[in-house]
């Protein structure tokens, strides 16, 4: 029944049963409301409870999972008969796949236990491959049987599931911000917005930039752990202010941009909230939840700007209302930011109300686990385990009491399970308030017994008294700012720095004398009950410290002196401390790019070699000798410094090879890029999360990684307005922010488009990559004939297969180190190198190929077969790639097909070629008006059979309706007659024969009555 390679692919009938051998690690049930950033903890969960044996639903055990057309069922190994399963379930419950991007071999799906009913629970089932390049085959085979039993169902899948939380993400440049005193706005009120910031700054800058209370008035989240230096709140500068000129008459509060600052921000459009990315620090700036955006609003003049009115909360006062204005590229972009926002705003009202979908709202448990998991995706163990501890101070005191003794009974080893168990008991807590939580705006049930009222009523305020508990506590920032308030109330002409002085002072005046008391201004329980309340416990002796109440100049410039040096060494502690972590994290990161497995591993020698060269004082003026240079790359490239060889490189090309004036890129900083806005933001937004989706630094939606990809194709885009954006440029920019940062690697872009010429085949026309294409078919022709045959005889070109390979220059489809390993080469020989490796890499597969049988089977084995390579594979089509030469017969190929054109392009059609040329495009008109008609009577005969078929279905259901009814009624009949004879015995003979006269007569009137209907009418 099955195939023996455990693949499934043998027979055509049995292509729709597959099997695959894994490891099934157990699984879990699940809140609906759990979202995709709470899946991967989930899954750690189950994995790490199955690697350390602990009970749970599931143990790790070694499985055979079974792909029927309707069915999933999960074997065991040992057993020989597939009835005999650990589980089945049906392929169209399944509602997301989850692929770990730390561990490639593990993966994971949801199914839904009760598909029509949006409260049900949710199971989460993990498994483990033995080879991570079998997972995405595993996950594809369960995809399409899915796919295939929804469409037998004829039932529309449903995609609350995989829309949830999805968003929409456009590049805006942030103007600035009005306070407004209505929620609603005018319909010029951009337009006055625009007014007042050209005013204020003069001229109104062609890039709008950052508005400096960002940094101050919203909490900067981390979406990644980025070089901490650069994600640090920066204060605002005292004369940063004063550049601003404002008229008298202007109100204050008018805050353009700053314009020697880059603001392009990402706007996204989520379920529940608006954010406001940076790409440059790699974090949300502002953050505004729907019920706070009062109206949206589009420039009526100035059409390609918009902008929202929110409600902003002000500690020292009651809530305003501020309006941020944002420009778009175009008008038309604005136009869909618009209709987004209406579509989200219409999409969450439904959201809350309807019945049928799921219940979430913003005081939903689960929501705010849902933030909290967002907000620690990608960070670094520590950095996540700090914002996991912010997240538990906000609960009751039993509550983190309980979660502390359950995480300390296991004894985590390391920050990041503490961080897995943590999470683990806060998802339990939350999917249990989750079920006693009441939405906003829903009435609470009213308990039907007094006593539960009571207990509820108790339990309400335990609550209560726990949260005003929690509010109480204040950290040592939010007591500062307190204490600074007061200074600023009873000093108001001091500065900060002062400020901050006279606190200290403060401190070191009373620091003697407190014994339990607290300030007075700060505590007014800290009187004597015993005294007089009026009467400070402190004697002016003890205040002052002095015997006659007052500390002479001395003491106080000794005070003043101590706390200055107390500051400076504050300051210094905390600037080391950044440094440290922005150190370790630069390591973290260096350590997650570098995660590939390196092909053709180098010597000490050969690192020792690179040593010196990239020590060498005159490397980047110097010409070195190509064949040295060679001979290096040929031996091997070290992994942790291949960036930088890479731009030796580069630098040692350019000295070699100098462009023309005419063809040099322009010399536009990558700042200055970056504060411009593209039109090819949509297309590099979309191809950012498919841009290497299973590496670790890439995998984190819109995370420090991607962030820093969208900026260089940006930037790019920008820099070459003829190329634009292309697919494919996206693996080549990726490869490089891999190895290198932001601005090195777009230098070293700039050097790989504009120096080796690969541009060209990224032009609107393509004609270089057809050229090449032409160049890789006479190669074959030349060195392989009965490969290129082959290939030909069933109508195999080059583009089918090669044209991935040249144009993300094989990083799309091949693992990492083999990519890398043939960038080094490029860097050296060229866009030669290409067509080395391609070759290379057909003709170790030649036998494979030529066994291949059919279309589909000799394309399916150049794209998926051909890419797995092993690693002995790998350094073996390196090496022969090294040693190959073929640069004349690649000029020659180029200069034959230029001729081949130009013959083409000179001939003119004979007459009648052109006159039979006609005839065919007539005659292939009405072939297409034949067939659109055929296709219209095609559909029409559908539609009626769909309506014959439910007109028989309809006839069938009610033939066994009657059948049963008349089934029904030959009982009732049987049943009569029985109960008729039953009587018939109990009767006497006498009273039996006066029974069967009456039956006499009546019969006889009967057959009268019949005979004078028949008769004819007299006349």
């Amino acid at each position: 029944m099955f195939p023996a390679d455990g693949k499934g692919n043998n027979n055509s009938n049995q292509k729709a049963d597959k099997r695959f051998a894994l490891w099934y690690m157990g699984w879990s049930s699940l809140d609906r409301r759990t979202t995709l950033p709470m899946l991967p903890w989930l899954v750690a969960e189950i994995r790490r409870k199955s690697e350390k044996n602990e009970s749970g639903p599931g143990q790790a055990r070694e499985v055979q999972l079974y792909l029927s057309p309707t069915m999933i069922r999960c074997v065991p190994a040992n057993s020989s008969n597939p009835s005999v399963f650990i589980f089945e379930h049906k392929a169209q419950f399944i509602s997301r796949f989850i692929h770990n991007s730390h561990d490639l071999s593990y993966f994971a799906y949801l199914i839904r236990s009760q598909p029509d009913n949006p409260e049900s629970e949710m199971a989460c089932h993990v498994f483990k491959a033995c080879d991570p390049n079998q997972v995405p085959e595993v996950i594809s085979s369960i995809r399409q049987v899915s796919n295939a039993a929804l469409k037998e169902e004829s039932k529309p899948r449903q995609d609350s599931d995989e829309s949830f939380y999805n968003s929409q993400k456009f590049e805006v440049l942030y103007c600035g911000k009005v306070t407004v005193n209505h929620k609603k706005a005018p319909s010029t009120l951009i337009d006055d917005c625009i007014d007042k910031f050209r005013h204020l700054l003069g001229v109104f800058p062609e890039c709008i930039l950052e508005d400096s209370d960002f940094g101050e008035q919203q909490e900067i989240r981390t979406r990644c752990n980025s070089l901490a230096g650069g994600l640090q709140k920066r204060p605002r500068e005292a004369g940063k202010g004063s550049t601003r000129r404002r008229h008298a008459s202007e109100p204050n509060n008018v805050q353009p941009s700053d314009a020697d600052k880059n603001r392009t921000m990402l706007f996204q459009v989520g379920r529940f909230e608006v954010n406001l990315i940076s790409p440059d620090t790699k974090s949300v700036v502002l953050e505004k939840n729907f019920k706070d955006i009062s109206s949206c609003s589009q420039g009526v003049k100035q059409t390609d700007h918009f902008g929202f009115i929110c409600r902003d909360v002000v500690e020292s006062g009651p809530a305003q209302y501020v309006c941020y204005v944002f420009q778009c590229a175009s008008e038309s972009l604005v136009d869909e930011v618009m209709l987004t926002l209406k579509q989200a705003f219409t999409t969450a009202a439904a959201l809350q109300s309807s019945k049928n979908q799921i219940k979430l709202c913003e005081a939903c448990p689960m929501h705010d686990l849902h933030k909290l998991c967002e907000r620690i995706e990608g960070l670094y163990p520590p950095r996540a385990k700090l914002a996991i501890q912010k997240y538990l101070s906000e609960l009751s005191d039993n509550e983190q009491v309980n979660i502390f003794e359950r995480v300390q009974k296991i004894k985590p080893a390391s920050d990041h399970e503490e961080n897995e168990l943590v999470i683990l008991h806060l998802r339990q807590l939350c999917e249990t308030k989750q079920k006693s939580h009441v939405h906003i705006g829903e009435v609470p049930q009213q308990n039907a017994s007094g006593s539960g009222m009571t207990s509820d009523n108790s339990s309400a305020g335990r609550n209560k008294l726990d949260a005003l508990k929690n509010k109480a506590r204040s950290s040592l920032t939010s007591s500062l700012e307190n204490i600074f308030s007061r200074v600023c109330v009873c000093c108001p002409s001091m500065s900060s720095w002062s400020r901050v002085l006279y606190i200290l002072v403060c401190i070191c005046c009373f620091s003697d004398h407190m014994d339990g008391w607290e300030l007075l201004p700060l505590s007014p329980r800290a009187l004597n009950r015993d005294q007089n309340p009026q009467v400070s416990p402190l004697s002016s002796e003890q205040r002052f410290g002095g015997e006659k109440g007052r500390r002479s100049p001395a003491d106080y410039r000794a005070l003043w002196k101590k706390a200055i040096h107390q500051q400076i060494l504050l300051i210094r502690m905390e600037k080391e401390n950044q440094r440290l972590e922005a150190s370790r994290d630069e390591l973290h990161i260096r350590k997650m790019k570098l995660d590939y497995q390196e092909v053709c591993q180098c010597s000490k020698e050969v690192q020792a070699l690179w040593d010196r060269k990239l020590s060498s004082p005159c490397r980047t003026k110097v010409q070195w000798e190509k064949e040295e240079i060679h001979s290096a790359v040929c031996q091997g490239v070290p992994k942790s410094r291949r960036g930088e060889v890479w731009l030796l490189l580069s630098q040692q090309y350019r000295l070699r090879h100098r462009l023309p004036q005419r063809q040099q890129p322009p010399e536009t900083s990558y700042q200055d890029l970056l504060k411009q806005l593209t039109t090819q933001q949509h297309a590099i937004l979309v191809d950012l999360g498919r841009t290497f989706p299973t590496h670790q630094y890439f995998s984190t939606q819109l995370g420090a990684g991607q962030l820093s990809l969208y900026n260089l194709l940006k930037a790019y885009s920008l820099l070459d307005t003829e190329v634009g954006y292309c697919q494919g440029i996206s693996f080549v920019a990726g490869l490089l922010l891999l190895h290198m940062s932001e601005e090195q690697a777009f230098d070293t872009l700039k050097f790989l488009m504009y120096d080796l010429g690969i541009r060209r085949q990224y032009r609107p026309d393509m004609i270089s990559l057809q050229i090449q294409m032409y160049q890789l078919s006479r190669l074959l022709h030349d060195y392989h004939r009965n490969l290129y045959t082959h290939l030909e005889e069933h109508e195999i070109c080059p583009s089918l297969y090669a044209a991935p390979w040249f144009l993300t220059l094989f990083a799309s489809q091949f693992q990492l180190g083999f990519v890398a390993r043939i960038f080094d080469l490029l860097f050296v020989q060229g866009t030669e190198v290409i067509f080395k490796v391609a070759l290379c890499l057909l003709s170790s597969h030649e036998g494979e190929i030529l066994e291949c049988d059919g279309f589909e089977s000799i394309v399916d084995y150049l794209k998926s077969t051909i890419p797995t390579l092993t690693h002995s594979q790998m350094e073996e089509i390196i090496t022969k790639a090294t040693e190959m030469d073929i640069s004349k017969q690649l000029h020659a190929y180029e200069v034959e097909y230029h001729v081949l054109q130009d013959e083409l392009s000179d001939a003119p059609p004979p007459s009648e070629d052109s006159d039979r040329l006609d005839k065919l495009e007539k005659a292939n008109v009405q072939l297409k008006k034949q067939n659109m008609d055929l296709l219209e009577k095609l559909q029409a005969a559908r539609l009626k059979i769909q309506t014959l078929e439910g007109s028989v279905e309809s006839l069938l259901s009610r033939e066994s309706k009657m059948k049963h009814l008349i089934r029904s009624l030959e009982q009732e009949k049987a049943s009569y007659q029985k109960t008729i004879e039953r009587m018939r015995s109990s009767l006497p003979s006498d009273a039996m024969a006066e029974v069967e006269m009456t039956q006499l007569k009546s019969s006889t009137n009967g057959k009268a009555k019949e005979t004078a209907c028949k008769k004819p009418p007299s006349y």
